[in-house]
């Protein structure tokens, strides 16, 4: 299973956390990958200035934005569920 998380301490919520996730849970709904994908918020990863951050794995990403998810969805989130048998 391929957890995704997203901050959500001050700094990201203000900075739309709870957008992106919501735009996380759309395309997990859309491709139905509420079995294969856990999706949680997660506290500080310490790049509170660089905006929003998402872990894909171990991958983290910061400056996540509502309109990025999708790309990063394409180019991280499903390469890595096709990269790991357990997620098949």
């Amino acid at each position: 299973m391929l957890t995704i998380q997203v901050c959500v301490g001050s700094s990201c919520f203000l900075r739309g956390s709870k957008n992106v996730i919501a735009e996380i849970q759309k395309l997990m709904d859309e491709f139905q990958l509420d079995d294969r994908v856990l999706l949680k918020g997660s506290f500080c990863h310490e790049k509170c200035t660089d905006g929003v951050t998402v872990m894909v794995g171990e991958r983290l990403f910061t400056g996540v934005r509502p309109k990025d998810v999708e790309a990063l969805f394409e180019k991280e989130i499903l390469p890595a569920m096709e990269g790991d048998p357990e997620c098949l």
